[in-house]
């Protein structure tokens, strides 16, 4: 399916269900890589909490033979590599994992990128969409990717700040190790991709391009004068929530990255608390803000803001309930675990063979 509308998303947690339950794994498989492909556009959920990986496998594998969903299992262990990655790594993972990136220049990013301009009118199309939307297919971010950091010599930390931003689905973990894996830091070789492969995989026909080349020309490969302007990305996220003011009694502690609303249904007090020293490094766009405000919203949740010292000094006398998750490692209260379809392996892994390679009997695979 080509990209859903915005307003896709700002629906009910019945509805993700339905659109769980009608994933075809077999179509799936064939057709992921295509922008027109049958993905599930389900990551905005995943990434705020509003579903899992565990729920996901449960509901397709009630219909489908794990077999048949060995392409949406893989691909969901690769989501959950990335956090277990985190969870091992910590904030290393915001730095270059295994070694310097080849290649970068600058922070700053292409201005063709920012202004959809780099002449590759798939790409165009799709930052474009990014921009109104929130929204980009996994190869077209590939593709960016590639563009930014092994043709543009960007630094992949600034272009991933910068995708973040702007998506929907904006996952600390799985959109910063992606980023360094296109840009060769967390993999073996950079990832690079000609006007043959977009072609192929957006059915369009653009000719004539400067990536219109074969991939023996990536050697030895310029600056590409389409990218050699640069700017800074404006990153400015609207102050939302209200400030938070003292607690009592037990709470349910929400981040934006936990937005079920069954969870913790037996607590009458929910709040979700928004890091303000956090959001200064991590800025979300207004797209991003209105779809965590709907999501709250379903949860009886009010929003709260402030620092983490903040928020200790609120909640002295509360009882806190809350999930383990990395970027609210510094916060108080009782920690209770995520869903996961894949424990944690035994062995250490730094790649994600290794990693699923010890994982994948788990579902039968």
């Amino acid at each position: 399916m080509s990209s859903p509308s915005h307003n896709t998303f700002f629906c009910t947690l019945d509805e993700v269900q339905n659109r769980i339950r009608q994933i075809d794994p077999l179509a799936y498989d064939k057709t992921r890589n295509y922008l027109d492909g049958a993905v599930t556009w389900l990551s905005p959920f995943i990434s705020h909490g509003i579903t899992n990986t565990q729920e996901i496998a449960e509901l397709v594998l009630k219909a489908h033979e794990p077999k048949a969903c060995y392409r949406l299992l893989y691909e969901l262990g690769w989501r959950e590599f990335f956090h277990r990655t985190w969870q091992v790594a910590g904030d290393d993972i915001f730095k270059d994992m295994k070694h310097p990136q080849p290649g970068a220049l600058s922070p700053q990013i292409p201005t063709a990128i920012l202004q959809a301009t780099t002449t590759i009118d798939c790409v165009d199309d799709a930052i474009r969409t990014l921009h109104s939307d929130g929204l980009m297919h996994n190869h077209a971010r590939m593709w960016l990717a590639a563009i930014t950091c092994n043709f543009g010599q960007t630094r992949w930390l600034e272009a991933a700040r910068y995708l973040h931003y702007h998506l929907l689905d904006g996952d600390l973990a799985s959109n910063t190790l992606s980023w360094q894996w296109i840009a060769g830091s967390f993999s073996h070789k950079q990832y690079v991709a000609n006007q043959q492969n977009i072609n192929k995989y957006s059915r369009t026909t653009q000719s004539g391009t400067w990536l219109d080349v074969p991939y023996e020309a990536f050697e030895h490969f310029p600056l590409p004068k389409e990218l050699e302007e640069r700017s800074d990305a404006e990153l400015v996220t609207q102050p939302f929530g209200q400030p938070i003011e003292s607690l009592a009694g037990t709470v349910a502690l929400r981040s934006i990255w936990q937005l079920n609303p069954r969870w913790q249904t037996d607590i009458d007090t929910h709040i979700v608390f928004v890091d303000t020293q956090w959001l200064s490094k991590w800025p979300i766009s207004a797209n991003r803000v209105a779809f965590i405000e709907h999501w709250a919203a379903q949860c009886n949740a009010t929003i709260v803001c402030g620092t983490v010292d903040q928020l200790k000094t609120a909640c002295a006398q509360a009882t806190l309930i809350r999930e383990e998750y990395p970027a609210c490692a510094q916060w108080p209260g009782q920690v209770v675990d995520r869903n996961w379809l894949y424990p944690m392996p035994e062995k250490s892994f730094s790649s994600f063979s290794q990693y699923f390679k010890q994982v994948k009997h788990t579902v039968g695979l």
